[in-house]
């Protein structure tokens, strides 16, 4: 989670890309609810948030543009879109189709150094829902899929798989309470099977994992804990 303090932190040190870290910055007060639907985005007036010059903002609101989170309207500018219910229930398609890809080529090509911080980032996760601390696992879960996803030594299908990655995370303060308890079963089952180098094993187990957390999240939507749009 971006805090004013890390951003402009990472704006001095120019560790990327500053279009993309400003890209970053806005996708995540998006998706955070910072930025709320309808709410107008300005160049000028990020550009002075920020203080940097109004191109890379300019760049990150294009790219935000083409991921569907902002849109132009006449008289307005450029303002937040909402993503509801349906939007999440197709993205949750997408990517039981990704993450099942991306675990049957993580069974083929990882080593054995990925196996062990999987498996580090996997008793971080088993920690956090035994505190039942929800960051620490929300943090823990998102680094042992990027791990998993590097695994692939496929970049188009990493990219893929970050951009959309984003998007559920959103979800997961609806889905933690409700899906904990197989979390860990279903995790190290996939694990074993990419350790293993089982690639259909892992694929079928990733696409039935993802495939429950849309189930999970459809359920509490249609019992009001999330958005109905």
């Amino acid at each position: 989670m971006f805090e004013k303090a890390e951003i402009h932190t990472q704006l001095e040190n120019q560790r990327k890309p500053l279009r993309y870290t400003v890209y970053e910055y806005l996708k995540e007060s998006i998706l955070e609810g910072r930025y709320q639907k309808g709410d107008r985005l300005t160049e000028a007036e990020i550009a002075k948030e920020l203080a940097i010059s109004r191109t890379p903002v300019r760049e990150a609101l294009r790219k935000l543009e083409q991921e569907g989170l902002v849109a132009y309207e006449l008289g307005k500018g450029i303002v937040v879109i909402y993503l509801g219910a349906k939007d999440m229930l197709e993205i949750y398609s997408i990517m039981m189709a990704l993450e099942g890809i991306a675990a049957r080529l993580a069974a083929e090509n990882i080593s054995s150094n990925e196996i062990t911080a999987l498996e580090i980032k996997l008793l971080e996760m088993q920690k956090a829902i035994a505190d039942n601390d929800f960051p620490c696992y929300q943090n823990a879960h998102r680094e042992f899929n990027e791990i998993l996803f590097n695994c692939t030594k496929n970049k188009h299908l990493i990219g893929l798989l970050k951009r959309y990655q984003d998007y559920i995370v959103r979800t997961e303060s609806i889905t933690w309470y409700k899906k904990r308890d197989r979390l860990m079963e279903e995790h190290s089952a996939i694990l074993n099977a990419i350790r293993d180098g089982d690639k259909e094993k892992a694929e079928e187990l990733m696409r039935k994992h993802v495939e429950h957390s849309r189930k999970v999240y459809l359920s509490g939507i249609e019992e009001g804990d999330g958005e109905t749009k």
